[in-house]
């Protein structure tokens, strides 16, 4: 992975990088010294969910069809930390939100107990101070970069894996040390360099909440019809088993829910 050529400057007490070429895909980069490592994801098309025989496949899955991600984009290599959300509110960003942790660990941890509002704020904030596009990724944008060009129940294969992803070993996830959260960033990274994108905390997405893909986006922009008081959340979190950390997995939740298993990453648009 190539690292992104930066100056610094500095926007409201905030040191900010500006960016001196375009980033490649594999490029990583922060816009801001508090801001969350991101890494391009090259443009490129994938069959976004599951077939039907798949283990603990949902309906809701499916039908798999086929999207284009025309433009790279960049995703956050981690799920944003209590650490980051931190500065935000300590900047006087995030709505003065002070996300509580319920013992679990702050720091590198991911921030838990911000709901689909919090999320944005947090990306209004990051756009405000950097002058760049963040947003929270499509679950078409999400799904594409979990997989990392991978066709499996999960980024490495089709059998869980304790050195990949945090789950629940109480039901039937391998033993990975972790009793809840880990720090964000603790397991191996997929082919496109995420990491944490099975297990650790559910991740919202910008899309709402459709009950199949009839009819969904096929360019991998948000799906904003359906119902969007419920929005789509990826990835799983460690209280779930095997079937709730596949790469196809859905989930629906309220968007002003908070929970100690729900957190989320940011992506960003990047200039033509």
């Amino acid at each position: 992975m190539t690292a992104l050529c930066i100056a610094v400057v500095s926007i409201a007490g905030i040191a900010a990088t500006a960016a001196q070429a375009q980033p490649e895909p594999g490029a990583t980069f922060r816009d801001c010294d508090v801001c969350p490592e991101m890494v391009v994801v090259p443009a490129g098309s994938f069959v976004m969910g599951s077939p039907p025989d798949e283990p603990g496949r949902y309906d809701d899955e499916g039908p798999a069809h086929e999207v284009t991600i025309a433009e790279p984009f960049a995703i956050g290599v981690r799920e944003v930390t209590f650490e980051e959300w931190d500065a935000c509110v300590a900047a006087g960003g995030c709505e003065g939100y002070e996300a509580g942790d319920e013992g679990r660990g702050r720091g590198s941890y991911p921030v838990l107990n911000a709901n689909w509002d919090n999320a944005r704020a947090y990306v209004f904030w990051l756009t405000a101070v950097t002058g760049e596009a963040y947003r929270l990724p499509s679950e078409a944008e999400w799904e594409y970069a979990a997989r990392a060009g991978t066709s499996t129940r999960y980024s490495w294969g089709d059998e869980p894996s304790a050195r990949h992803g945090n789950g629940e070993q109480d039901h039937g996830w391998p033993d990975d040390g972790h009793r809840h959260t880990a720090p964000a960033g603790s397991f191996a990274a997929n082919a496109f360099g995420l990491h944490d994108v099975h297990g650790n905390v559910w991740e919202w997405t910008a899309d709402c909440w459709n009950d199949s893909y009839e009819g969904a986006p096929d360019d991998g922009s948000a799906w904003l019809a359906g119902d969007c008081v419920g929005r789509v959340t990826r990835g799983g979190a460690y209280n779930g088993g095997p079937g709730y950390l596949r790469s196809a997995m859905r989930l629906k939740i309220y968007s002003r829910f908070r929970s100690y298993f729900i957190g989320f990453r940011v992506a960003r648009s990047l200039a033509p």
